[in-house]
């Protein structure tokens, strides 16, 4: 059952259409193409998914008609460490196969969710195609998609919201104590009245001395 009450034809005929994304900060087309099948995916320093385990497969899907356009989350890096982003994955398909391709991939500096994801200016963002076309559901094969090129670093004890476009449906578990939101009919919503955790991956590799371990070596140095 949608989460939404129906809205009238006329009202969902204004819905717009994927945007063109621009590859990386400063303009320069970066590869971002997806990579991999289920189960494919480099192991690095970090990594999280916000399902609770890496590859976790979905138990359920939200549709782009009828949960949520964009999919959200507020990551803070509390490592240690500054994080060089290397991978994102999603577990998505085309579902009924209404979106138009590429759909996008997006980081956004800061922890407050921003404005319209159409007219937003993404931090980071990408192009990327899913490597499952099926549109079964629920949606559970990740397509990996490789941002080495693209520079993204997370300092150490700053937060960014990441994301993607949803492209038919998005993968999802039951509620598990992660907040995810989505964009539909206009505003940002939590997944968390409903239930649900938007399921996305994220691998990152370690840059730079660990503030804690960076203070207990200054304090040998001394004896």
């Amino acid at each position: 059952m949608l989460r939404k009450l129906l809205i009238a034809a006329a009202i969902l005929a204004l819905a717009l259409p994927a945007l063109a994304a621009t590859a990386s900060k400063d303009g320069t087309p970066i590869d971002v193409t997806a990579t991999g099948v289920q189960g494919f995916s480099v192991r690095e320093d970090f990594e999280y998914n916000t399902g609770g385990a890496i590859d976790i497969v979905c138990t359920t899907s939200g549709s782009e008609d009828g949960w949520a356009w964009y999919i959200l989350h507020v990551l803070t890096n509390t490592t240690g460490f500054d994080l060089a982003v290397t991978e994102l994955a999603f577990p998505c398909n085309l579902g009924d196969g209404g979106v138009t391709m590429p759909v996008e991939w997006v980081i956004y500096a800061g922890s407050a969710l921003p404005g319209d994801p159409y007219t937003t200016a993404w931090t980071y963002s990408g192009d990327f195609d899913p490597v499952d076309t099926s549109g079964t559901f629920p949606a559970t094969v990740y397509t990996y998609i490789d941002v080495s090129a693209a520079g993204i670093v997370i300092p150490n004890g700053a937060s960014v919201v990441w994301g993607y476009e949803n492209p038919g449906l998005c993968g999802q578990v039951s509620y598990n104590g992660v907040e995810t939101f989505g964009w539909y009919s206009g505003m940002w919503e939590s997944d968390v009245s409903w239930g649900r955790t938007a399921v996305m991956q994220v691998k990152a590799n370690y840059v730079g001395t660990p503030t804690q371990d960076a203070s207990i070596s200054a304090v040998k140095a001394l004896y």
